[in-house]
């Protein structure tokens, strides 16, 4: 029987080698690795986080600053499994809350967001635990805007230095980075009469702040993220067609 695209889940370091961090991030409440997956997963990126419990940051749930906002992927699947400890999700257009452990959401069972569903992870306030997961995006047969190690290092470090106040926030840098990756952030989900306009409406406010953000000079790429060997392979996504504006 073929194995769906996506689908494996098994860390085994000996086949999916650690190949970034760990980055201390969030005043050190998470911790984020990068692995080299398996072509099995048909992933751009796998990573493993961990959630510090007993972090007061950790603490404030969907408040912590490495909680997104709601919203979706057009291209791209996201496959998570916990290994230890207790994650939050918010997801589909009820905007509904839900908590994975390891004995709901393990690596035998883990849990797919499917494209064009509403999703926003938090750290489980009640953990007793720290709270370890593994992640991947998917399908890798994406040419452009894919989701991967560089996407995820700027955009979450540079998120992490702006709540540390090491850098100021700059909304038009995170619309920039967050819009080569098919990614649109969504209001008002469970208003069902606003169809499409839901995700519609922020992808247009977000095309304009890349564009304006591109005028002035910005990158979707940052390069005090990035070693001086990723920024090379940046330059080249940025300037050749893996990274459209469109």
């Amino acid at each position: 029987m073929a194995v769906p695209r996506g689908s494996a889940t098994k860390v085994n370091e000996d086949e999916e080698p650690v190949i970034g961090g760990p980055i201390s991030l969030f005043d050190g409440s998470f911790i984020l690795e990068f692995l080299k997956p398996k072509p099995s997963r048909h992933a751009t990126v796998l990573m493993r986080a961990t959630y510090k419990h007993d972090h007061p940051l950790s603490k404030k749930a969907k408040k912590h600053p490495q909680s997104p906002p709601l919203h979706l992927h057009f291209q791209q699947a996201e496959t998570f499994a916990v290994l230890q400890g207790s994650v939050g999700i918010t997801s589909t257009w009820s905007a509904t809350d839900t908590f994975h452990t390891p004995k709901n959401t393990g690596e035998s069972k883990p849990h797919v967001i499917e494209t064009w569903v509403p999703h926003a992870f938090f750290p489980d306030p009640n953990a007793t635990e720290d709270t370890v997961i593994i992640a991947w995006a998917h399908p890798d047969d994406k040419e452009d805007n894919m989701m991967d190690r560089l996407f995820f290092q700027t955009l979450l470090s540079y998120v992490s230095d702006c709540s540390e106040g090491k850098e100021k926030m700059s909304i038009l840098q995170v619309m920039l980075t967050q819009h080569v990756s098919d990614t649109a952030l969504v209001w008002f989900p469970r208003a069902w009469f606003l169809g499409p306009l839901r995700w519609w409406i922020p992808l247009q406010m977000q095309a304009a702040c890349a564009t304006i953000a591109t005028w002035q000079g910005m990158k979707p790429l940052m390069r005090q993220y990035l070693s001086a060997e990723d920024w090379k392979e940046a330059q080249r996504r940025m300037i050749g067609t893996k990274m459209k504006m469109a």
